[in-house]
């Protein structure tokens, strides 16, 4: 798919596209001019996480319907915005670990499966995940792992794993994310441990291992790696899979420079949702969007967009066979096998927060 410079990653909120990006969606959407009476859906989303199109198409439908499109940049900042009403938002699409804490808050309210005619589109492997049984409070929307970008013309040799990451040759040329419970799990699958582990002596040799990368670390970052890698600042980063295949196809042409690296020996594997607010005020509407976004042909018109995997089995068949084939978007099943969810740790979580205070002090 042709590049365009609208591409700024799902996780990644920079100012610009904070400022522009967020205001042009918006513009884009029909909200700068709403006629009295018209519904309005109000949408909280990570940046640049859906075709502008598929919003377009959505209002054409629903001839009385507006969407008021807003960005988050973490999981905190949308609980943060649910906890206390601010934007009165009818749709949501949490991280499966911010699931947890949303639904012990009361922040979600359940969804009416019977409403919902397209849901047999979804892959049954991402439904009844443990965060929410039953697919009582959310339903899957786009999956993918953490992996390794790696500028081909700077790191020789085959890259088949994290291991890139603790190579002192690539001294001030590594990015990390700027997430602890990413970075600690990584490292542990690094080590050969169980990517959930709160073993002491697990968290030990993790925080050892973190300490003694730092030096040849150039910069913890969840929103700048893409940026940086694409202009060859750095050599290796560790990312988000959609994101590092969106600089991929930047900083490849006319030459290919950038390998997105989904380590064979396993990785995170995250998914995330949509979801309706308990505050939600258009929840009918909010319902009928989630039907939309389960069509097929809309959910590969999305996933072209975004570059992230589909968790839309009857759409697999209508993406293009080069995003069908490639690897780092869906994994061969022997890596898969070897993948995990991050798993909520209760008052464990402390002890990786300690190491996190230790290692970007």
């Amino acid at each position: 798919m042709k590049h365009v410079a609208r591409k700024v990653g799902r996780r990644a909120i920079l100012q610009a596209a904070a400022g522009g990006l967020g205001a042009a969606a918006i513009a884009a959407s029909g909200c700068g001019s709403q006629p009295d009476g018209d519904r309005v859906l109000k949408v909280f989303n990570w940046s640049d996480y859906i075709d502008p199109a598929v919003i377009e198409d959505f209002e054409r439908m629903n001839n009385n319907c507006r969407i008021v499109y807003d960005n988050f940049s973490s999981d905190s900042e949308l609980e943060a915005r649910l906890a206390t009403g601010g934007g009165a938002y009818d749709v949501v699409f949490p991280s499966d670990r911010a699931m947890h804490s949303l639904k012990a808050k009361g922040l979600l309210q359940p969804i009416d499966h019977g409403q919902l005619a397209r849901m047999s589109n979804l892959d049954p492997a991402f439904l009844n995940q443990p965060f929410d049984p039953g697919n009582e409070f959310s339903l899957p929307y786009f999956w993918g792992t953490v992996a390794v970008g790696v500028r081909t013309d700077h790191v020789p040799g085959l890259v088949a794993g994290f291991e890139a990451l603790f190579d002192n040759r690539y001294r001030g040329r590594i990015t990390m994310l700027d997430d602890l419970e990413n970075v600690v799990a990584v490292v542990l699958m690094f080590l050969g441990k169980e990517l959930n582990s709160v073993k002491p002596a697990d968290l030990l040799l993790a925080k050892q291992t973190l300490l003694a990368q730092t030096p040849p670390v150039q910069a913890y970052t969840s929103d700048a790696y893409r940026e940086r890698l694409i202009a060859g600042e750095a050599w290796v980063s560790l990312g988000w899979s959609g994101d590092l295949l969106q600089a991929a196809e930047i900083a490849n042409e006319p030459v290919p420079k950038v390998n997105v690296v989904v380590p064979v020996t396993g990785t995170l594997k995250w998914l995330d949702s949509m979801a309706i607010p308990r505050a939600a005020g258009e929840v009918e509407l909010a319902h009928a969007f989630l039907d939309y976004l389960l069509e097929p042909e809309v959910a590969v018109k999305n996933a072209e967009y975004v570059h992230y995997a589909t968790p839309n089995r009857a759409a697999l068949s209508l993406l293009s066979a080069e995003m069908r084939q490639d690897e780092s978007i869906y994994p061969p099943q022997t890596t898969l096998d070897r993948c995990d969810w991050l798993q909520n740790r209760g008052a464990e979580i402390e002890k990786i927060e300690a190491i996190w205070r230790e290692v970007r002090q």
